[in-house]
């Protein structure tokens, strides 16, 4: 893996994985602003979509404050790293984080709510879900698609650094480079899919959905 110079470690992995309008610093509490689920959970853009009841809004806050403070202590954790090793690290506590969340989601939601919940994440994650290997099981996906699409991804994720570097103080700009470039990457790894594939990725991302991002500190 490479190095990572220190702001492209900060800017890029934003954009790397998560929506273009967390990126500009609404996402809440993760690393570099991405879209984990805790941080879904816990969006009230996304709990009125889920039709949450007051109980599961509350258990559900419950559960985002505790991985608001176990993300504060991992970062702690990780000054002092050398930038590839907090990359490793911090994509090791984003598994970790997810895969609580998805039991935290299970308990505390009904079927149908975990499904649309899981549809609005894999929206999110764009073309970076399908290096998942449960995204990746559920399409049937092969290890020739595998590679192909991971060789998509990674050029993509190159690009996005290279505008992050190229952007200045310009950040709205970067922002709107990467979502259209987002979307290019997206279509790129569709078109290794099978009509089969297709449809049933669709099927897994329901209806679309534009989370709503609250300033950093607001309610």
């Amino acid at each position: 893996m490479r190095l990572l110079t220190k702001s492209v470690l900060t800017l890029g992995l934003a954009a790397l994985m998560a929506t273009p309008a967390m990126a500009q610093g609404r996402g809440g509490f993760g690393f570099g602003g991405r879209a984990g689920l805790s941080m879904l959970l816990g969006n009230p853009s996304v709990q009125e979509e889920l039709k949450l009841d007051d109980s599961q809004k509350d258990k559900a806050r419950e559960f985002v404050e505790k991985s608001r403070e176990k993300a504060t202590a991992a970062r702690e954790e990780l000054q002092g790293l050398d930038q590839e090793e907090r990359f490793k690290r911090m994509r090791e506590f984003m598994a970790e984080s997810n895969t609580a969340a998805r039991k935290a989601a299970a308990e505390i939601l009904k079927p149908e709510q975990v499904k649309r919940l899981e549809g609005i994440e894999l929206q999110v994650a764009g073309a970076n879900a399908f290096e998942e290997e449960a995204l990746q099981k559920k399409l049937g996906i092969t290890d020739e698609q595998k590679t192909a699409i991971a060789s998509i991804v990674q050029s993509s994720n190159e690009e996005v650094r290279e505008i992050f570097q190229n952007s200045g103080d310009d950040r709205q700009a970067a922002m709107e480079k990467i979502r259209e470039h987002r979307k290019e990457t997206l279509a790129k790894v569709e078109g290794k899919l099978t009509d089969e594939q297709k449809t049933k990725y669709k099927e897994l991302l329901g209806s679309p959905f534009e989370v709503k991002f609250q300033p950093r500190g607001g309610n």
